[in-house]
């Protein structure tokens, strides 16, 4: 049996089959980067726990208990901690990806597989370490309700699971396009490091939407991550602000963005090779 590779047109449609075949290869990818992230170290696994936990604790004294920023009625560290499970994973999986074609460029010139695999790799990881977090998250939740919070989930979370796609479509398009860029120009990923904080705090993590003034509500709005932080909330906490007519531009704003990603990408790892 012999099997014909050909190269594709540069805005050619990516083959999913040939991403199935590899499917081995993906599983392998996985454990890969979530056993080398944190090889050699102390406390291992337990990074994925901790690192939500500071970072909600300075939230709860920054944001909360110092400028007195309401959390909509919920316990601030149940606030902070779901909003950072989901920027966490956006983080995780841009700066995993980001990287994809210029520090792999040395096994792209041996072996023959399809490029997608490594950044997709990158997300399903993360995703892993996301579901860690939600289980922290669950565990905290436990503790705080038989302390008497009244805080309860809505029927909204029924649709988690298709904020969590939105989510990963989001990242990985995301990380394609600066993946992408940066075989050209690697300002890009120095670029990332400086709009990061910067997404951070223009995202509703550290704040709910419902404190902005309506006449600036728009601008976070247009964040396609801000819906899906509002989702979250809703979902798990049962406040936040969501509308379904501005989530469906943000889901379409988020698939043009997965799309547009894929297909730079791929235009950009059949020169990426010979650029580098």
């Amino acid at each position: 049996m012999q099997t014909l590779i050909k190269p594709r047109t540069s805005f050619q449609w990516f083959d999913w089959k040939l991403l199935y075949q590899y499917r081995d290869l993906l599983g392998l990818w996985v454990k890969r980067d979530l056993t080398a992230k944190y090889r050699q170290t102390i406390l291992g696994p337990l990074w994925f726990m901790l690192h939500p936990l500071v970072t909600s604790l300075v939230f709860v004294l920054i944001f909360s208990r110092g400028l007195q920023i309401p959390t909509e009625g919920v316990p601030a560290s149940l606030f902070y901690l779901t909003g950072l499970l989901v920027w966490n994973y956006v983080s995780q999986c841009l700066n995993s990806t980001s990287m994809t074609l210029v520090a792999h460029s040395g096994l792209f010139r041996k072996v023959f597989f399809p490029r997608l695999i490594l950044p997709f790799s990158y997300c399903l990881s993360s995703l892993m370490a996301m579901g860690i977090q939600l289980g922290v998250l669950g565990g905290i939740y436990g503790v705080l309700v038989l302390q008497g919070a009244t805080t309860r989930p809505s029927l909204f979370v029924l649709a988690l699971p298709v904020l969590i796609l939105q989510l990963i479509v989001l990242s990985f398009g995301l990380g394609l396009w600066i993946s992408a860029l940066t075989v050209r120009f690697r300002d890009f990923h120095h670029l990332w490091s400086l709009i990061s904080p910067l997404w951070l705090y223009a995202s509703p993590i550290s704040y709910p939407l419902s404190a902005l003034p309506a006449d600036l509500r728009w601008i976070v709005e247009l964040n396609p991550l801000t819906f899906i932080l509002e989702g979250f909330r809703l979902a798990i906490l049962g406040v936040g602000i969501f509308h379904w007519e501005q989530w469906g531009v943000s889901a379409l704003l988020t698939l043009m963005i997965g799309i547009s990603g894929i297909l730079i990408f791929q235009k950009m790892e059949r020169s990426c090779v010979d650029s580098l």
